[in-house]
C-alpha cells in the first residue's frame, strides 16, 4: 500500500504566478470563479515516495500537478505492480468522480499540487462551462494516451519504445541544453521506465546503451538524457 501524503495543505496566498495556471482549469474561470477557487482549492507538498491518490480508495478530488513528477500504477492480480504512466507540471490526476481510485499516484520527488473537491468543480462548472469542457478533454487526453500505451507495447520494437518514451518525457518537461540540443530529465528508476514499456530491466539498459554509443543520444546519466533538437533527433 502507498503511504499517502501526510502534509498539511495549504490555500495559496496568489495563484497569479503558476506556471501551469494556463494549462489547468484555472483559466476558464472568470473573476468570480476564481475568487471561488482561492478560497476552495488547496495547494500540497508532496515528499517523494508519497501519495496523493491510492488505487481503491475514494476518490473525491481533482489534483493538478503545479512541479515535480508522479508515477501513476496498478496492482496486479498476482500482486505486482504494473506502471501505468507518469505525471508532469500541467498533468491531471483524478479527472472523474469515481467510487475508487483506479490506479496509485506516488510522488518520484519532492512535488506540489493543487487539489479541487469534485462537488466544488461541479458547482462552479455551472458558471463557467470552460471548465466542463476542460475537465471532458483531459478525459480524452488520458483515453488517447491510454491506446497509446497499447499500440507502444503490442507494435513497437524495444528501441521504439524507449525512442517513444523519451520523446514522450521532452515533450512534458524537456527544455533547451544548448544549440540542437534538448535536456530530457528522467525522474523516474529505470525500473520504473522498463515497467512502463513492457521491457526487461537489462533489455532497458542494454537499449539505451546502444542509442548512446551509436550517438543518438548525446548524454545518458541517470537522471537525465541529452537528445538532438528537431524533427529526427534519436
Amino acid at each position: 500500500m502507498a503511504e499517502k501524503a501526510c502534509t498539511a495543505p495549504t490555500r495559496p496566498q496568489s495563484c497569479d504566478l503558476c506556471a501551469v495556471r494556463e494549462h489547468s482549469i484555472c483559466a476558464d474561470l472568470g473573476p468570480r470563479e476564481f475568487a471561488q477557487v482561492e478560497k476552495t482549492m488547496a495547494r500540497r507538498h508532496v515528499d517523494r515516495g508519497k501519495a496523493i491518490m491510492a488505487e481503491g480508495e475514494p476518490n473525491d478530488s481533482l489534483y493538478v500537478v503545479v512541479d515535480g513528477s508522479f508515477r501513476l500504477s496498478k496492482i496486479l492480480e498476482d500482486g505486482r505492480r504494473q506502471v501505468t504512466g507518469f505525471l508532469f507540471p500541467g498533468d491531471f490526476a483524478g479527472v472523474r468522480a469515481t467510487g475508487s481510485n483506479a490506479y496509485t499516484a506516488e510522488a518520484l520527488e519532492q512535488s506540489t499540487v493543487c487539489f479541487f473537491p469534485h462537488k466544488f468543480l461541479e458547482d462552479v462548472a455551472a458558471d463557467a462551462p470552460g471548465v466542463k469542457d476542460r475537465l471532458i478533454a483531459r478525459g480524452q487526453t488520458e483515453y488517447h494516451k491510454a491506446q497509446d500505451h497499447i499500440v507502444l507495447l503490442g507494435k513497437k520494437t524495444a528501441e521504439e519504445r524507449v525512442i517513444s518514451f523519451i520523446y514522450l518525457v521532452d515533450r512534458a518537461v524537456g527544455a533547451d541544453a544548448g544549440p540542437g540540443k534538448r535536456r530530457v530529465p528522467l525522474p523516474m528508476p529505470r525500473q520504473d521506465i522498463a515497467d512502463y514499456l513492457g521491457l526487461r530491466l537489462e533489455t532497458l539498459s542494454r537499449t539505451l546503451t546502444a542509442l548512446k554509443r551509436d550517438g543518438r543520444l548525446y548524454d545518458l546519466t541517470r537522471h537525465e538524457v541529452i537528445i538532438a533538437a528537431g524533427p529526427d533527433r534519436i
